[in-house]
């Protein structure tokens, strides 16, 4: 889709397949100017090849070629009935055409998909209202053989009250008919009802309330699936003037009932959501590690590596995890994942058989936890992954992995996957480069008998209260409170608590230097009755000696008494920075760190850190790096051992004019249990003409990586030209080649172009 005049754009069919490229390079000329009073639209191709051959270490040889060809055909109108209603309208088409060859044996696809739309809208400061409907068709064969059309009737009704210092009101209503052409092989009727109410006219305080009721009915099943959800909010901040007192205070509670029905001789399922919260991390061979690190608040990752990037010497694994207020099932998760590619809109979801064909490249495990901190494979975890839409919402977008695996009950789960490296062909909605991980879900399945029903019911709330003093000057405290209560059919009412009390102290000594301190104790009792106590303390003094030199030294423990055990960790760090000269500038850092637990166990690590970046002159950036960390863990009934990770690395950059870079880089990795690792990377880039309506630009990279000897080159020229506002043409061809002596020898040539036109 098109942004236009703040209108969303879709598209009607203009053409046929095969409409002739010329018609497109002749509206090029034309200026772009509106067909219409609110008319809008734009027509795109897209052209891509690409050649693979792969010859092993044995000599045997694979080679596979395809081709597809693009195109898409957007058309909008809106236009303004009276002042405050307005009519919208248009649609989409686009047919996308595949043929491939892979060991002589050759394949023929093409998938087409056809969207209109129109839209009814009243809008002003007071109500907003619109009623819609949408259709979508999609359309597929493969080598001459149609799989029935896919079809989905989408009507939609809201309407939104926002009354001045009064509670707002919001309302929609959608009903969908998802089914193939024959009502054979799908035929389900959604209605999803939703309403939310927000009162924020108090200063400081603030209500909200949400609800949806939503109905499924497999008309071939003869099933039904209902679930009911509400939640409320309740939150109010302030301040008090005794001590410069600040609090802040909210409830959350949801209320959710599901319920499967089959009114025919066949069992029925539904997918129910999990209510919890998303979470991330980055860990490797040092912590944090897979098994060992609290994960953080969720980014979106990128599930691959880059085709022009080397392995890093140490692999790095993606975390995606859910924490739950109370101990949950969970039998299924969901993973949405987008690729942008040159022939998708940004933050695509790419299809169910693109993904299907990289399902088994990945490598995927399940993880469970009971603190968020200790992480271990569920015993005789039978994990099954599969590319597909979402379970829990039939006929949405999102596509991604499913993974179902045996009931477990948890408060912490997640998935571990390590990014691998994508093979070819590529899929023409797969970017090789990138497969970002946009959102997980958790899900359990309710499963009704023949004839028969089957329910589920769960409630929970969450009460947080925080509240800061300033004592002194200088000395705050701080106090938290965490009450969460849940309740399940299948389980007893629950509750867990978590209270911390902190002291902080701030101090400038002088305009140089500068004091902090702080202590927390936590204190934490779960859902069943077991207890954690925490004390939390650190300390860092910072001194600015010169302008140009600064150091700080800062210690940190924490001591945790939990289950009859205690661990005691204490850490000691020093850094140093300095700006030698102009364009002379380095880090020193050293640090000590120990863990100590009460079964015996103790591991002590030792780091230290170097870096430089030398900037002689505007043209030449140099910058120099050497980390060493060294480690050793004792007792613990486990044999002792030490181990050791060194990497130094070395980077340049050479720009003599701004059309012309050069780039080397050259690294090593050494560790206790495996070969030195090296790697080295060059590139060159050249762009002559920025900055104009035609632009070039050539990048040539070689990367040598000593696992495997393994020796990367790639070459990729790339033209783009702005034809007009609007309109451009971009063309791009790469060539790379890569020996191993692990994997043998692969060829890939790729070349791809994109024409686009607005109207």
């Amino acid at each position: 889709m098109r942004m236009r005049n703040g209108n969303v754009t879709a598209a009607l069919p203009l053409m046929k397949s095969g409409a002739p490229v010329a018609l497109a390079l002749a509206l090029c000329s034309v200026p772009c100017v509106a067909l219409a009073d609110g008319l809008s639209g734009f027509l795109e191709y897209g052209f891509g090849s690409s050649t693979n051959k792969l010859q092993d270490v044995s000599g045997a040889t694979t080679s596979s070629r395809s081709t597809s060809f693009l195109q898409r055909y957007n058309l909008a109108f809106d236009r303004s009935l009276y002042p405050t209603l307005f009519i919208k309208g248009g649609g989409l088409f686009e047919t996308t055409t595949q043929q491939g060859t892979n060991e002589g044996i050759d394949s023929r696809s093409t998938v087409q998909r056809l969207s209109p739309y129109v839209e009814l809208d009243l809008r002003n400061p007071f109500v907003s209202s619109g009623i819609g409907y949408r259709r979508r068709e999609d359309m597929a064969s493969t080598n001459g053989v149609s799989v029935p059309k896919e079809i989905q009737d989408n009507y939609t009704f809201d309407l939104g009250l926002n009354p001045s210092d009064l509670p707002t009101f919001s309302f929609n209503y959608g009903h969908r008919d998802l089914y193939d052409e024959n009502r054979t092989q799908q035929n389900l009727s959604l209605d999803d009802f939703n309403w939310s109410s927000n009162y924020r006219s108090v200063k400081g305080f603030e209500l909200n309330y949400s609800g949806s009721y939503n109905m499924m009915q497999d008309l071939l099943l003869v099933s039904e699936n209902t679930s009911l959800n509400n939640a409320v909010r309740v939150a109010y901040s302030g301040k008090l003037p005794w001590q410069e007192m600040s609090y802040q205070t909210n409830y959350n509670f949801n209320m959710q009932n599901s319920q499967v029905t089959s009114k025919g001789n066949n069992s029925a399922s539904s997918y129910v959501p999990q209510v919890g919260q998303q979470l991330s991390l980055v860990t490797g061979s040092v912590s944090p590690t897979a098994t060992e690190g609290q994960l953080g608040s969720f980014q979106s990752l990128n599930l691959v590596l880059p085709q022009g990037e080397l392995p890093p010497a140490v692999p790095k694994q993606n975390n995606i995890g859910m924490s739950f207020p109370a101990y949950t099932e969970v039998s299924t998760l969901f993973l949405a994942v987008t690729s942008t590619t040159s022939t998708t809109l940004s933050g695509a979801y790419p299809s169910v058989a693109s993904l299907n064909n990289y399902s088994g490249l990945f490598t995927w495990q399940i993880y469970t936890s009971e603190d968020g901190l200790n992480w271990s494979i569920p015993p005789g975890m039978a994990l099954q992954v599969r590319a597909g839409h979402n379970p829990a919402a039939p006929g949405t977008d999102p596509t991604g992995f499913v993974f179902t695996f045996p009931v477990l009950r948890t408060r912490y789960i997640k998935i571990v996957e390590t990014p691998v490296k994508l093979t070819a062909p590529f899929p023409n909605d797969i970017n090789k480069d990138s497969i970002m991980a946009a959102n997980l879900q958790s899900l359990t399945v309710l499963q009704a008998a023949a004839g028969k029903s089957a329910s589920s019911s769960s409630s929970g709330g969450i009460f947080d209260f925080n509240a800061r003093a300033q004592l002194l000057p200088n000395v705050s405290y701080d106090f938290g409170l965490v009450f969460t209560h849940a309740e399940t059919a299948q389980s007893s009412f629950s509750t867990s608590t978590l209270v911390n009390n902190g002291v902080s102290l701030a101090y400038r000594v002088s305009d140089a230097a500068s004091l902090n301190g702080r202590l927390t104790e936590e204190f934490s009792l779960d859902p069943e009755g077991k207890m954690r106590n925490t004390l939390t303390y650190n300390a860092g003094f910072s001194l600015m000696s010169l302008p140009t030199l600064t150091h700080s030294l800062v210690y940190g423990g924490r001591t945790e008494f939990a289950n009859g055990q205690t661990a005691v960790n204490n850490s000691v760090f020093l850094n140093n920075s300095a700006q030698l000269y102009k364009g002379l500038s380095s880090v020193v850092a050293a640090g000590y760190s120990t863990t100590s637990r009460s079964t015996g166990e103790q591991s002590e690590t030792v780091t230290f850190t170097f870096g430089a970046d030398i900037v002689p002159n505007r043209y030449l950036t140099t910058s120099l790096s050497y980390q060493d960390q060294t480690g050793q863990q004792t007792g613990g009934g486990h044999p002792d051992s030490k181990t050791f990770t060194r990497t130094t690395a070395v980077n340049a950059t050479y720009r003599p004019f701004e059309a012309l870079y050069l780039t080397g880089g050259y690294g090593m990795t050494m560790q206790n249990d495996r070969e030195n690792v090296t790697l080295q990377n060059y590139s060159i880039g050249w762009a002559p003409f920025r900055g104009g309506d035609l632009q070039f630009s050539l990048a040539y990279n070689e990367a040598l990586d000593s696992t495997g000897n393994q020796k990367t080159r790639s070459l990729a020229p790339s033209l783009r030209w702005n034809i007009r506002p609007g309109s451009s043409l971009d063309a791009s061809y790469s060539v790379q080649h890569t020996d191993s002596e692990l994997s043998g020898s692969t060829d890939s040539r790729t070349f791809s172009a994109q024409l686009r036109i607005a109207l």
